[in-house]
């Protein structure tokens, strides 16, 4: 069995590194054959030098290119949240994926910033998920979505001074 990876790169660092590892691999054969390793003229133009402030200026305004990945479920879970999901399906309950950021409606009539954490059936066999809000990591709280007022989040783009862009956590009015 192949070992595991410690993440999943993804975005456009990929086919940029791809095409190093090419060139490289290039390189070393025309090493090995006793040639230049200077490279061709044709191949000399398509490598540009950027500075490494744009590089992290640019990772900065798109994030990681790489993502960590998700422990697997294991046969019996993945057919109980299968049969799980089934079931709220057919009953016509919400089921929001975990991992989508919400925002759910207060009693005070202001919008409050989640992530979905779980879900599971409710010993009535309806569907409740698990809400962690914002700014409270490690607190869940239940929720059964088809009894509250909620919204997908929309994502906020990171203003340019570095501060936090995230919707309040003191759940104020969300501008969406």
């Amino acid at each position: 069995m192949a070992p595991q990876a410690a993440c999943v790169h993804e975005g456009g660092g990929v086919e940029r590194r791809a095409a190093h590892h090419e060139r490289e691999r290039q390189r070393r054969q025309r090493e090995a054959a006793g040639g230049s390793t200077e490279p061709a003229a044709e191949e000399a133009t398509d490598v540009e030098a950027v500075s490494a402030a744009d590089v992290l200026a640019g990772v900065e305004e798109s994030g990681p290119s790489y993502a960590l990945p998700t422990a697997r479920d294991g046969r019996r879970e993945r057919r109980e949240r299968l049969r799980v999901d089934e079931t709220a399906k057919q009953a016509g309950h919400t089921i929001v994926e975990t991992g989508t950021h919400v925002e759910i409606l207060g009693e005070q009539g202001l919008w409050w910033p989640a992530t979905i954490a779980g879900r599971e059936e409710d010993v009535d066999g309806r569907l409740v998920h698990e809400v962690e809000y914002d700014g409270c990591q490690g607190e869940q709280y239940w929720h059964m979505l088809d009894d509250e007022q909620w919204r997908r989040a929309t994502a906020m783009p990171t203003p340019a001074n570095g501060t936090n862009a995230a919707a309040s956590t003191e759940g104020e009015e969300s501008g969406g």
